[in-house]
């Protein structure tokens, strides 16, 4: 059965392919928030959520199959906005104790990004 490529079902292709980007990115990301969090429970649960990322991501590849299209990535600003934010914060109180706290907040960002995509 052929589908018809409508407006909602071009929507939602393009949604789950902006979300796939997403949660890539956010696995490197998740990687690198692991390694520089100073408190051992943090980094634990920052390996524990880079994790569910990685299940994100594979459910995401289903999805695609369900749909017919191979899995392929669309450009998210609002995430690589996200990251670089991190990034920057992270450079910046590199040797600071804040340091933990600013992660922490950079990683509710991505959360709620996640939650409101």
């Amino acid at each position: 059965m052929k589908t018809q490529n409508t407006g909602l079902r071009k929507l939602l292709e393009d949604q789950v392919a902006s979300m796939y980007f997403a949660e890539k990115q956010l696995v490197k990301a998740l990687g690198n928030l692991a390694i520089k969090a100073g408190n051992g429970e943090l980094q634990d649960a920052f390996a524990g959520h880079l994790e569910e990322t990685k299940g994100h991501v594979k459910r995401l590849e289903r999805v695609f199959k369900y749909l017919n299209k191979i899995p392929q990535e669309k450009q998210c600003p609002a995430i690589n906005g996200i990251i670089a934010e991190g990034s920057d914060m992270m450079e910046e109180f590199s040797t600071d104790p804040a340091l933990d706290a600013g992660l922490i907040a950079a990683a509710q960002k991505a959360e709620h990004y996640e939650i409101a995509t």
